[in-house]
């Protein structure tokens, strides 16, 4: 799984992938360490292992935010799947005035068109349903106007942020 990290205004993007032995290779760049991951004994408390190197980690998760002390360090992480981020910056510009293209939060297969040019949408109308790891997925009108370019057709294959409908 990927995910955006974002720490005093830097971003870092990060990916997850779970090893057979229950530990987990990270990715940061082009750097991979092996993690291990452990309940250290309490509700915040971690035992955590980086390659060969231990630490003792606190997690504490405050609304959207986690704070995090390691090795005498306090930081506040942001952390972000990397369909959070793009569906973030989708909504981000949903309140744009003019037409507007409503654009994939994650790559998939469009399973079924559901609108045609020409016809009127309101916020939150379904307009095509688009498949990803073996679930489907409805894509909503971000705003109310009229469906003016559909820029995919069912069976097309589509990655994160391609463009999907244009609505005015």
């Amino acid at each position: 799984m990927k995910y955006v990290v974002t720490d005093a205004g830097r971003e870092l993007d990060i990916s997850v992938t779970p090893r057979d032995d229950g530990r987990w290779d990270v990715a940061v760049g082009d750097r991979t360490v092996v993690v291990d991951l452990r309940d250290g004994g309490g509700r915040s408390l971690f035992s955590l292992l980086v390659g060969d190197v231990a630490y003792e980690a606190s997690v504490v998760r405050i609304d959207d935010r986690y704070r995090v002390g390691l090795r005498g360090h306090d930081i506040t992480l942001t952390v972000e799947s990397e369909q959070q981020r793009n569906a973030r910056l989708v909504d981000a510009t949903s309140g744009d005035v003019g037409p507007q293209t409503v654009k994939s939060v994650m790559p998939g297969r469009v399973v079924k068109v559901l609108v045609r040019v020409g016809e009127q949408v309101t916020a939150g109308t379904p307009l095509l349903i688009l498949e990803a790891m073996k679930m489907e997925n409805e894509i909503r009108s971000p705003s109310e106007g009229t469906v003016t370019a559909l820029l995919v057709a069912e069976g097309a294959t589509v990655g994160n942020g391609e463009p999907l409908v244009t609505i005015a």
